[in-house]
């Protein structure tokens, strides 16, 4: 399919030079794209969402944001506010954080569900622990900005519940169903959970709390032994039982493999997540962890710029492995070059849109079913792009590698 004209090919590294004040305007039309998008409709319960997956060629959503999709672009928004100090992002964080609150589960009458987040409206009887702590997540970084109290008693409400529901066998579960007729499935466990030890990590910042540590030590020491390989390559889904590798042989109703492919390279913060557990603990073992898989993406650097498999870059890859590779340049930990670092930035400013567009400042990304046109502009994308590009404002950069 040809590209929309406007979208950014990245099929080669920009000659342009990345400079800063490069990154920040592409960081900034980002975000402008982010509050130009939001559901703005006071009467709708969808009020405060943002688009999932934006059809450049069609010109309209196809997808609006679940729990974690609405996290993550809160994370972005509340970057841009600490970077830009303009009102208008902290509001439009504001909407979306009202959304996440009305997906979490405060019956404590419900004992499977109390303190969790529905998946993608209050009516939805599935969480997927990962996903539910994306938004917690979010809403951690919420407090930290706003300092709203109704908010910090819903992060602790969901700890608590991730410690009590969703760690099975000291590791946490794939998904929970929430009704008690529907078991929970399916009985894996993911890699993508390594970036669930970076929560525990944060909170641990401010009050020690054994109980946390051990849940954030438990995933780690599980990912890094049976997810993540000796020359840094993630096995993405391994059987609870047997601890067989799945990927490539999981059923289709659970699993993608164009999905499961972008976990190889995007780690959902596994690397981030051992550089904050060796910076809290001093234990070798997660930084080693975290300079594997760091050094096998530099080896693995596509002549785009971006990090992938030999026929494709994985386009939110260039996000989440750049704000790594920056958290450990952070933390003294040279375990890549700057040209690396730079190509990688390169890669995300050729894939953001430019163009008299509604969706101007979008990143592409992965249509919702994981499969790749080049005409979609994706929140998995467009925000961990610009978290990255703002990476000095992170909650993670402030609160665990500044210090």
């Amino acid at each position: 399919m040809k590209k929309p004209e406007g979208a950014n090919k990245g099929t080669a590294v920009a000659e342009e030079p990345v400079s800063r004040e490069r990154l920040l305007a592409a960081g900034k039309a980002g975000l402008d794209y982010l509050v130009r998008s939001q559901m703005m409709d006071e009467y709708s319960a969808d009020y405060g969402r943002l688009p999932f997956d934006y059809d450049l060629v069609a010109g309209k959503t196809m997808g609006w944001t679940m729990n974690w999709g609405t996290g993550i672009a809160v994370e972005a928004l509340l970057c841009g506010y600490r970077a830009f100090n303009e009102q208008v992002y902290l509001d439009t964080a504001e909407r979306a954080v009202s959304f996440m609150k009305s997906l979490q589960v405060l019956d404590a009458a419900d004992p499977v569900g109390f303190g969790t987040f529905r998946e993608y409206t209050p009516q939805w009887n599935l969480s997927h622990p990962r996903d539910a702590l994306t938004a917690a997540a979010a809403m951690l970084t919420w407090v930290e900005v706003t300092g709203d109290e109704d908010a910090a008693r819903r992060v602790k409400l969901f700890a608590d519940w991730f410690c009590r529901e969703a760690m099975q066998d000291g590791y946490p579960r794939w998904s929970v169903s929430l009704d008690p007729d529907v078991p929970s499935m399916p009985e894996w466990y993911g890699s993508f959970h390594s970036g669930s030890a970076l929560f525990f990590a944060r909170l641990l910042q401010d009050q020690p709390c054994a109980e946390y540590h051990k849940v954030m030590c438990d995933i780690l020491d599980r990912y890094n032994r049976h997810h993540l390989g000796p020359d840094g390559r993630v096995t993405v889904i391994r059987d609870r039982k047997t601890n067989d590798p799945l990927d490539g042989h999981a059923d289709e109703k659970h699993s993608n493999r164009e999905w499961e492919v972008m976990h190889v390279y995007n780690d959902d913060f596994g690397a981030l997540a051992n550089l904050a557990a060796w910076k809290l603990t001093g234990n070798d073992s997660y930084r080693n962890a975290a300079r594997r898989f760091l050094t096998f993406m530099a080896a693995e650097q596509r002549a785009d710029g971006g990090f992938g498999p030999k026929d494709h870059s994985v386009h939110s890859a260039g996000g989440t492995v750049l704000l790594e590779m920056l958290a450990a340049r952070t933390l003294g930990l040279d375990y890549v070059s700057r040209e690396t670092i730079r190509q990688a930035a390169r890669y995300l400013l050729n894939i953001q849109v430019v163009a008299d567009s509604f969706a101007n400042g979008g990143f592409i990304g992965y249509q919702s079913d994981y499969s790749l046109t080049g005409s979609t502009v994706s929140m998995r994308s467009t925000a961990y792009a610009i978290t990255a590009f703002l990476h000095e404002h992170t909650s993670a950069h402030l609160n665990i590698f500044s210090k």
